[in-house]
């Protein structure tokens, strides 16, 4: 019996590590940190990913780092003033996320004008990322383990739509344009 369930941890483990979120798939269950805004400033609360997208149809997009020329130039931004447009084709909420701490992911929103259009997830362990399948490792750069570039829609915590750059490059495919599109 203890070496069936070590094989099916073993099997799950492998699938997490090197299988990547595609349509149809549940989102996976890690802790994140989630950071909003309301009138008295910033806040972080910990979630658990398989409940917090329960019962909502959410945009989700991944970037490797905040502050990182790409992600603040044009990648975030474009998902910032787009934000409403994509709030009157039914998303209820629109997230971005990286695996950075609240702290930094905070003033990245601060910096960018986001906090009041778009929430932003803190994966500062990069729990959520392996368990999508979607770690990026940017050590060469001195940025360690990171996430790809990507976009996805997410209804009721189940993927219906999966945009990803596969790496930290361009942002033709995980565009807010592909999302809308």
């Amino acid at each position: 019996m203890f070496a069936a369930a070590r094989s099916f941890r073993a099997q799950t483990i492998a699938h997490r590590l090197f299988s990547t979120v595609k349509v149809g798939d549940k989102l996976p269950s890690a802790l994140v940190a989630v950071v909003k805004y309301g009138p008295e400033g910033f806040k972080s609360e910990t979630v658990d990913t398989s409940k917090y997208f329960e019962n909502k149809h959410v945009v989700l997009v991944g970037y490797p780092g905040a502050f990182t020329p790409t992600c603040m130039a044009t990648h975030i931004p474009d998902y910032i003033n787009n934000a409403s447009q994509l709030k009157e084709q039914g998303a209820d909420e629109i997230i971005a996320m990286s695996v950075n701490d609240p702290f930094v992911v905070s003033a990245f929103a601060e910096k960018l004008g986001g906090k009041h259009h778009v929430n932003f997830i803190a994966d500062g362990n990069g729990e959520f990322t392996k368990a999508l399948g979607l770690e990026l490792d940017l050590s060469v750069a001195q940025l360690s383990t990171r996430g790809k570039r990507m976009s996805m829609v997410v209804k009721n915590n189940s993927v219906i739509s999966m945009n990803n750059e596969d790496g930290p490059g361009l942002t033709e495919v995980s565009s807010c344009s592909t999302v809308l599109g």
